[in-house]
């Protein structure tokens, strides 16, 4: 659900460069579940368990959260309002 969210969000911020966001954005997402699996398999053999690897995806997944709340107005005043678009 998300990454439908972001793919239908790319056209509204790079409206010139669908093809190459779009692009990086699914590189992100293929590079992402790599990392998801390696991560997980290498907090295993340390600590043996996956309660590291899930402890550093969800301080990842907060930073990211906050990340976002920090330019949420922005975006929402600049490019958002600029397209037409409800974001």
């Amino acid at each position: 659900m998300g990454n439908g969210a972001v793919f239908q969000l790319i056209p509204l911020r790079f409206r010139h460069e669908i093809g190459l966001m779009t692009g990086l954005v699914g590189c992100a997402g293929g590079v992402g579940g790599f990392f998801l699996a390696q991560t997980l398999g290498y907090a295993k053999g340390m600590t043996g368990g996956f309660g590291a690897g899930f402890l550093f995806f969800g301080a990842l997944a907060l930073l990211g959260f906050i990340g976002l709340a920090m330019v949420k107005v922005r975006w929402r005043t600049t490019w958002g309002a600029v397209s037409g678009a409800r974001v």
